[in-house]
């Protein structure tokens, strides 16, 4: 059965995320002593014992991610678990963690790559103040009109009827409130410190191009899903003008997630912390098989 793994994006964090696969094997404890050191923070005890607030932090909460998914991963190879592996894919700065996983780059230099994208994203923030909303119920041109409306933007398209909307904080409150009248069952503000994914994040875009010129990118042993084109992409090159692009565009998760489909996959495997892609695979591909890699490792290989 083919095989797509998926890393998980911000807001899937929860203290106590890694334990299961540090029980699993040595890796991922290795990989958090790796990630203390390059760091400089424990960023294991955050992990492990939180406070959930400081988890939440961009600049805590995507080395965090980064570093489970990846040892999830590994976890998962190490105990034969994976299968035929067709294509790896992420949400956001899951992204990234596909790379690792799909050997792309090494995880020294994924994890430092979304640190600095972390602390980009963060400072955009600080000098504009967004904020996202999912908007529930609306068709896709629908809160196409909203955004028109209230002068925002779509950045997570996640599923025909869960779209993101992302943006400066009175015109994101604004859409809340008139999101009735563009045909919306429900409009839930998200917890988030910025308006990710749309031009917002223009300055972190710009100053994350610098630091991604140092960081070596090669050819990927599985296709890697864009986030920005929604397509599998092999290419060294083009992997690179997409990392940087995808900081102020919008999440194509549906295209992604339609794409792996076409390449074969038939399991799906949410390999992280939470299940909210497991949740949207089932959303978006009914006949799948969505696992979370927390399940994955109490049940036998197939």
């Amino acid at each position: 059965m083919g095989v797509a793994m998926l890393f998980s994006g911000q807001g899937a964090q929860s203290p106590g995320m890694g334990r299961a696969f540090m029980d699993a094997s040595s890796t991922m404890g290795e990989l958090f002593s790796m990630a203390n050191t390059l760091l400089g923070y424990d960023l294991q005890s955050i992990c492990l014992g939180g406070p959930g607030e400081r988890l939440r932090e961009p600049e805590v909460c995507q080395p965090a991610l980064f570093v489970v998914g990846y040892g999830a991963f590994c976890t998962l190879r190490e105990l034969d678990l994976i299968g035929d592996l067709r294509v790896c894919g992420g949400f956001s700065l899951g992204e990234w963690t596909a790379l690792a996983a799909a050997e792309a780059i090494s995880f020294e230099d994924g994890l430092l790559a979304v640190a600095a994208r972390a602390r980009f994203m963060a400072e955009a923030g600080e000098k504009t103040p967004g904020a996202m909303a999912a908007i529930i119920g609306a068709d896709a041109d629908d809160v196409e009109r909203l955004c028109e409306a209230c002068s925002i933007f779509k950045a997570n398209i996640n599923s025909p009827d869960q779209i993101v909307v992302a943006g400066e904080v009175e015109k994101i409150h604004e859409a809340i409130a008139r999101a009735a009248e563009f045909g919306a069952r429900r409009a839930i503000p998200l917890n988030v410190a910025g308006a990710y994914h749309c031009p917002v994040m223009k300055l972190a875009g710009e100053r994350f191009a610098q630091h991604l010129a140092r960081v070596q990118i090669v050819k990927p042993r599985v296709p890697v899903l864009s986030n920005v084109s929604g397509l599998a992409v092999d290419d060294e090159k083009m992997l690179r003008q997409l990392l940087i692009e995808q900081i102020t565009s919008p999440v194509q998760w549906i295209k992604c997630l339609h794409t792996a489909e076409e390449l074969g996959a038939k399991k799906f495997m949410e390999c992280g912390a939470g299940r909210v892609l497991q949740g949207l695979v089932r959303k978006n591909l009914p006949e799948a098989v969505a696992i979370s890699a927390e399940d994955l490792i109490q049940v036998p290989a197939e």
